[in-house]
């Protein structure tokens, strides 16, 4: 009787999966991924393409973006470069999402950063304290304060910050072209990106020259509940930069995320990072180290007009190179799109009806 039980489990497990399998991915639609970048001060000041899906927006349509990261940096370095960095970082990035024509899109994002004492402290602490990994540097300054933003070379002034309020960063202009392919294969897109140096490199807000990007995106469904992204990215900074006449490297960025929906407006998502260094040849992991990071966030979708998304970035590399923890919302509005209802997702069919079990024969 028990495997009788067992396997009617089985048949209707397997006949969920291939419902589930045949139905339409669309839910994943209404909730992009959502557009990490590197928020590691040093690297923010250059091209980093936000993380995105292959499609592009119909032809017509328009989209709004706003995306606010609030990260812990704290890292000191002493060597060849001298450093000391401790504060909080606030990047609000407003973007803007054009279908210019049919698997074209056109974009424009703008980032405005504050830097200030914050507020994650004694949440960071405690946390690294439950899991007995305390970072040493946490103890040289006083919880929730800005503690600096300098970076020296000898004498020479490379990086200087101050504490700011909402001042404009470098504006990026980006395109998009999604492939024409069958339905049944992945979808997959080009995209390039130039960014102009509007912030104030004086304040590390920009690094003072333009940038160029180019990469790619692709998206896959293997189940009507399970969306995978990825993105690759290489990016040609311009140089020399600062007053240290710092030569620069290409940046190669790789992103994946696993999107898993709940229901047909609940979901969660895995998301992880690798950012190489522009800058070489300094001796200091705070200039030239790679970034690896792992978040993990929830995604609501009202309808096509709008979502909103909650992220939390883990740093899995090391903090000088890295901001130590990043917590980001993200929203998307199009006000032009046609609300329609999510197709509803599969049910769980009745097990199949056993015959009776009758009395054991002698």
């Amino acid at each position: 009787m028990q495997r009788r039980g067992a396997g009617a489990v089985g048949i209707a497990l397997a006949m969920f999966l291939a419902s589930a399998s045949s139905s339409s991915a669309a839910e994943f639609d209404f909730t992009p991924p959502v557009p990490t970048r590197n928020f590691a001060p040093l690297q923010l000041i250059f091209l980093n393409p936000p993380f995105e899906r292959a499609a592009t927006l119909p032809p017509g349509d328009f989209a709004l973006l706003v995306s606010t990261a609030e990260s812990n940096i704290i890292a000191t370095s002493q060597g060849s470069i001298d450093a000391t960095l401790k504060f909080e970082q606030n990047t609000t990035n407003f973007g803007a999402r054009y279908g210019l024509c049919e698997d074209w899109e056109l974009g424009l994002d703008l980032p405005f950063i504050s830097r200030y004492g914050g507020f994650m402290d004694p949440m960071i602490n405690w946390v690294e304290d439950l899991f007995g990994a305390q970072n040493p540097e946490r103890s040289l300054f006083p919880d929730n304060t800005f503690g600096g933003y300098e970076v020296y070379r000898g004498d020479t002034v490379l990086f200087h910050g101050d504490e700011v309020t909402f001042q404009p960063g470098d504006l990026v202009m980006s395109v998009k072209h999604q492939f024409h392919l069958p339905r049944q294969w992945p979808r997959l897109a080009v995209r390039g990106a130039i960014k102009a140096p509007t912030g104030n490199p004086d304040q590390a807000l920009g690094s003072g020259k333009p940038d160029f990007g180019i990469g790619g995106a692709a998206d896959y469904s293997p189940w009507s509940r399970l969306m995978f992204y990825a993105n690759l990215n290489l990016v040609y900074p311009v140089g020399p930069i600062t007053a240290g006449d710092l030569t620069l490297n290409p940046i190669f960025t790789e992103s994946f995320a696993a999107h898993l929906a709940l229901s047909q407006r609940w979901s969660v998502m895995l998301h992880q990072a690798t950012y190489t260094s522009p800058y070489h040849g300094t001796g200091a992991s705070l200039l030239d180290g790679t970034v690896v990071e792992l978040g993990f966030g929830i995604g609501f979708a009202w309808s096509e007009r709008f979502n909103a998304q909650l992220l939390g970035i883990q740093n899995m590399s090391g903090v000088e190179q890295s901001a130590d923890f990043t917590l980001m919302l993200a929203m998307q509005w199009r006000p032009w799109a046609i609300p329609t209802d999510l197709p509803p997702l599969a049910p769980l069919p009745p097990p199949p009806t056993l015959p009776p079990v009758g009395p054991r024969s002698p």
